[in-house]
């Protein structure tokens, strides 16, 4: 690529970037939407499959933690955790250090009930990877997690303006 395409002003740049974005929102929108359909085949709703990936990435938490992470109410998160726990996806086990907090743990037989579901996801993605250079899957990488940390800046400034 010559430098004219390094250029940040460049309108080819500029055109590749707005389209990066469009596909990025077209994937977050498909990604809601699939998860939507994982949700209803496990038999729950959309938000507690969010605290699901949430647990997941997080680990056991406590339900106020669970609730700051979401921005949910520690009063939804206590109904997700009762629906969760009722459905054999997470258990919930007092804090040793205080009694009166409760840590929500997620049940491993979550993850392959879920993983199984997005099986037929991960098997196009590992063909897509095959046909890349490890190169060009760093890029791809790099991309992904850039944007991926820029949501929770975003998701808190977002609620910092609600207050």
């Amino acid at each position: 690529m010559g430098d004219e395409h390094r250029h940040a002003g460049s309108p080819r740049r500029q055109e590749l970037t707005r389209a990066i974005y469009r596909e990025a929102r077209t994937v977050a929108t498909r990604q809601a939407l699939a998860d939507q359909a994982v949700a209803a085949k496990l038999g729950i709703n959309g938000t507690d499959l969010l605290c699901l990936g949430v647990l997941d990435h997080a680990g056991p938490v406590t339900a106020g933690r669970l609730a700051e992470l979401t921005g949910l109410t520690t009063g939804a998160v206590t109904g997700i955790a009762d629906r969760l726990e009722q459905a054999g996806f997470a258990h919930r086990v007092k804090a040793p250090e205080d009694r009166r907090k409760v840590i929500i743990h997620p049940e491993s037989a979550q993850r392959e009930r879920t993983g199984a579901l997005y099986a037929p996801l991960l098997d196009a993605l590992d063909d897509w990877c095959a046909s890349h250079t490890p190169e060009e899957l760093e890029t791809v990488l790099d991309y992904l997690r850039s944007f991926s940390d820029s949501l929770p800046l975003l998701t808190e400034r977002l609620r910092q303006r609600e207050e």
